[in-house]
């Protein structure tokens, strides 16, 4: 398994081209921009590799358990442990640390029957490099979403060719991509990047239907990542999350990068491009783990909500409980059922084991529009507590420590500790980074309608057709 140390030394001036403002990045592990996110990482590293239960025996040797390519109930709960390690590590607030596109990379691996319909030589790649991403432990990430030109055509028919990422060229030994793909969540920090589609392709878009992939310091591969939070950070007791959990989004450009054939898991395959996530059960493993990040995330905010209950002498009147179990401890505990019944609940998948996909799939389609309400909620609750705190230097300043101290306090608080909590709040609700996050859950695995069909195609129906029809005939 993987050290912090080893993962810093992979990503180290790699020769990666990230362009940030126009300007070139030259190592990601000090840039202040990426250095925060880089750290947590590192360090989640580190612990699952002292952690025996994040582990899994194979080959003769011990792996991380988000390689796990789950058969039985209990390779679902090491699964579920392993997102837990890395939610807690970042609060909820990093959707693609490493176990994201592991999981995805271990649902291809699950089911390489579904990539050798385009020839074996096609599982064969996904077998394999699963097996050296394992074996290395490396961070790989996805860019599965093109532009948005022009959404009303296809790959093949937008404005200009390869606009969308597609085969430019073939040679004996590979393929050369060009393009660009966004939204590259934690390619910045990543080792590797899995690039395709995850909206269905259409007829005529055969360049276009690849599954490949690449590292992030291939010749041609260009990152542009928006400007990270932690620039404009000014402390980390004024910005607490922003300066260190922004794990970065970017649009990857493709020059004409090239992907030898032992890189490709789908070529020139409308079909199989569409089919790997849902026919292998990948989308369902990485959207478990989004469920199980969720979840922490719930707890996260239901700790800071009834903390700062607690610090006003809130917490014992029964509206402040009224609200704080209909908007956050409702959700928070639904959400842990959905994880819990998916996990106890699962579908056997072509040898595969994977969490139930209706109890998944209602997760991700309900978060998307509860975390609206906890936001507000959470907003709610800290008034105009948010609107004029003081910054970290105006305790420490002789002309405003006095006062600050004495009118920030709170009934069961001290003045910093309660400015703290506001701060790790307005962080989570209203600053910049705060609206990244928000979107983030809103768009993160699809449009609403795409999450919602998702939950319609995954449910028994029959049951309650039964139901329904017992009823009728006693009619």
């Amino acid at each position: 398994m993987r050290s912090g140390a080893d993962y810093l030394a992979g990503i180290r001036a790699d020769g990666r081209t990230i362009l940030l403002d126009g300007e070139p990045v030259e190592d990601v592990t000090t840039h202040p921009g990426f250095a925060g996110p880089i750290r947590v990482v590192a360090s989640l590293y580190d612990e699952a590799r002292g952690d025996p239960g994040l582990a899994f025996e194979a080959d003769g040797g011990a792996h991380d358990a988000m390689w796990l390519v789950p058969h039985t109930a209990d390779d679902l709960e090491r699964r579920r442990r392993v997102h837990r390690h890395w939610a807690e590590g970042s609060f909820g607030l990093m959707g693609r640390t490493p176990d994201h596109v592991a999981a995805v990379l271990s649902g291809f691996a699950g089911r390489r029957d579904v990539f050798d319909r385009g020839g074996t030589r096609y599982g064969d790649n996904v077998a394999e490099f699963h097996r050296q991403a394992r074996d290395n432990d490396w961070f790989v990430t996805y860019a599965v979403t093109p532009p948005q030109v022009d959404r009303s055509r296809p790959a093949h028919a937008q404005p200009e060719p390869f606009l969308y990422p597609g085969i430019v060229d073939e040679r004996d030994d590979g393929v050369v991509i060009r393009g660009a793909q966004m939204i590259a969540t934690s390619a910045v920090i990543s080792d590797y990047l899995l690039l395709s589609y995850i909206a269905p392709l259409q007829p005529g878009d055969e360049d276009h239907a690849i599954s490949v992939v690449m590292p992030i310091n291939a010749e041609g591969l260009r990152l542009y990542p928006r400007r990270p939070y932690a620039t404009i950070a000014t402390s980390s007791f004024d910005y607490p999350l922003s300066s260190k959990f922004d794990e970065s989004d970017s649009l990857v450009v493709l020059r004409d990068v090239f992907v030898p054939w032992e890189h490709v898991f789908v070529h020139r395959d409308i079909q199989l491009v569409n089919a790997q996530f849902v026919e292998t059960g990948a989308h369902v493993l990485a959207n478990y783990q989004a469920l199980v990040r969720f979840l922490v995330k719930l707890e996260f905010a239901s700790g800071l909500a009834i903390e700062l209950a607690d610090a006003h002498g809130l917490s014992a009147i029964p509206p402040v409980q009224a609200q704080l179990g209909g908007d956050v401890a409702a959700h928070c505990a639904a959400v842990e059922a959905l994880v819990l019944a998916a996990q106890a609940r699962p579908e056997m998948r072509g040898g595969m084991l994977i969490p139930g996909p209706s109890f998944v799939h209602a997760g991700i389609t309900l978060q998307r529009r509860w975390v609206v309400g906890l936001m507000r909620a959470l907003r709610e609750l800290g008034g105009a507590g948010f609107i004029a705190m003081p910054s970290a230097d105006s305790f420490d300043a002789p002309e405003t420590a006095a006062d600050v101290k004495r009118y920030y306090r709170a009934v069961a608080m001290s003045a910093r500790d309660r400015v703290g909590l506001l701060k790790l709040m307005w962080d989570l609700v209203g600053t910049e980074f705060a609206g990244r996050q928000l979107q983030y859950e809103m768009f993160f695995s699809a449009a609403q309608h795409v999450a919602d069909l998702n939950v319609f195609r995954a449910f028994d129906w029959e049951t309650g057709r039964r139901h329904a029809r017992r009823a009728l005939d006693r009619s």
